[in-house]
């Protein structure tokens, strides 16, 4: 097992070697290291940052199950209004003008 380790490890040494013998491979390799850096600080940086809720406001998180629930029974309480306010006036002064005539109601309430 140590052979192999060692062998392993003599032929890495032998690939960058050969790999590292041109310029324009030590360019690249630098270049790529250096955007890696900047790239690792970064979001280091953005880790050791509180977020505050005007931060996370247009950036919903799936996982945060408070602010999903918030959403969904904001969306119900417009539904509810328009059910409530809008349908039932209109059901109630279609149903007085039209009292003969008895048609089913093809906009019935709203239900999600």
């Amino acid at each position: 097992m140590a052979k192999n380790n060692s062998l392993l490890l003599a032929g890495l040494a032998a690939g960058a070697y050969a790999y590292f013998s041109k310029k324009e491979n030590r360019d690249k390799a630098i270049v790529a290291f250096n955007n890696t850096k900047s790239k690792l600080n970064a979001y280091i940086d953005s880790q050791k940052h509180q977020k505050s809720e005007f931060t996370a406001a247009g950036h919903p998180d799936p996982h945060d199950i408070q602010d999903n629930k918030m959403v969904d029974e904001g969306a119900m309480t417009s539904v509810q209004y328009y059910n409530e306010e809008v349908q039932d006036k209109s059901k109630k002064s279609s149903n007085d003008t039209k009292e003969t005539e008895k048609k089913p109601n093809v906009n019935e309430q709203i239900t999600l």
